[in-house]
């Protein structure tokens, strides 16, 4: 039997700690996370047309801009900084014709069928006011488009928590919001498999369109399936991952946009000088906000903040009490984050087609 060298064995102990170390989170993406996302996205086989794959940068920075696209991710921390991106989905609240037109005629990768109606500047979506009102309203289509995602120094075990963080990530970016259908096109089948074992349902497989067009069959790397679910199939087959996405509670704040943004940063751990420093704010500005939220939280619900107190030897730790308490609340009810119109605006307007120039 072979001996290793002491050389050969510390190489493999280096090699298996690089290669045991794992650290995920799951988050909210945003424009500085563009980049890495693209990155994976076309590491993928998807049939873009060249036109649209060299413009794919500026179209997504343009719906993350005004809140048409949102992106979750699963980000390894164990990574140095600027490769720590591991996997991610990408989501659009669209119209009913859109879904209908996905579920029957539509061509397999939505992502490039997407890319295609906002360059001829008829892109489905909604935008935030829309939003707003459909959440209020009769709810909300959400079609996941577009995913990407690395194996590269992954393990099987290790692959596999990737997944189920990344399903973490869906429900950070979705809980809260009144959804009534939900339409995902997962790449391979290990991908779509996931997806239904998560709970949703096989729509299409594209394997009438293949053969009616003369295309072969893609790899199983490479092959897309239309899957999805309605708040009516939840709610009657409720416990999977998926399903409960469609649990709503109507929020009780009514939090502005402008308080909304600054809770959802602070629940990623910003301090208030980082909240100034992100928001472009005086860190006056940004107590006051703070007030703003805890004097409107108390009026709807007295007993869940702590009494305020005007000591000053004790205000700064009673502020971040509250400030504790608030968060705490926040991470177990979602829904006072969502866009979310009043009911004097409901019925101003219908929703409207989204266009590349909005």
């Amino acid at each position: 039997m072979k001996t290793l060298s002491r050389l050969e064995c510390l190489a493999c102990d280096q090699g298996t700690s690089i290669r045991d170390r794992i650290n995920l989170i799951a988050r909210k993406g945003d424009l500085r996370d563009l980049a890495n996302c693209l990155a994976l996205h076309e590491s993928l086989p998807i049939p873009y047309a060249k036109t649209s794959r060299r413009l794919l940068p500026k179209m997504w920075r343009a719906l993350l801009s005004n809140g048409a696209m949102q992106i979750f991710l699963v980000e390894n921390r164990a990574r140095p900084v600027g490769s720590r991106v591991v996997s991610f989905n990408a989501f659009m609240f669209v119209a009913d014709e859109f879904c209908a037109q996905a579920r029957s005629t539509l061509p397999p990768y939505l992502s490039v069928e997407l890319a295609r109606r906002y360059w001829s500047g008829h892109l489905p979506v909604l935008d935030r006011e829309q939003i707003a009102r459909a959440n209020a309203g009769d709810g909300l289509n959400v079609v996941m488009f577009c995913e990407g995602w690395t194996r590269d120094g992954f393990s099987p075990e290790q692959f596999l928590a990737v997944l189920e963080k990344q399903g973490e990530a869906l429900h950070l970016a979705l809980r809260g919001y009144r959804i009534k259908e939900f339409l995902a096109e997962p790449i391979g089948l290990e991908r779509s498999q996931w997806m239904l074992d998560a709970g949703a349902r096989l729509r299409r497989d594209y394997s009438s369109y293949s053969r009616g067009n003369g295309l072969s069959e893609r790899s199983s790397l490479g092959r897309p399936l239309l899957v999805g679910l309605m708040r009516e199939e939840a709610l009657a087959h409720s416990g999977g991952n998926i399903a409960s996405l469609f649990v709503y509670t109507a929020p009780r704040f009514h939090f502005s946009r402008s308080q909304r943004v600054l809770l959802q940063r602070a629940l990623m751990g910003e301090t208030c000088e980082q909240l100034a420093a992100s928001l472009d704010l005086s860190t006056w500005t940004v107590k006051k906000r703070w007030h703003a939220i805890y004097d409107r939280v108390s009026d709807v619900d007295s007993e869940l903040l702590p009494p305020a107190t005007a000591c000053d030897t004790r205000a700064a730790s009673r502020g971040s009490e509250r400030r504790r308490h608030l968060l705490n609340y926040l991470r177990q009810h979602l829904e006072e984050l969502r866009p979310y119109a009043a009911r004097t605006q409901l019925h101003k307007h219908q929703p409207e087609k989204f266009s590349a120039a909005g």
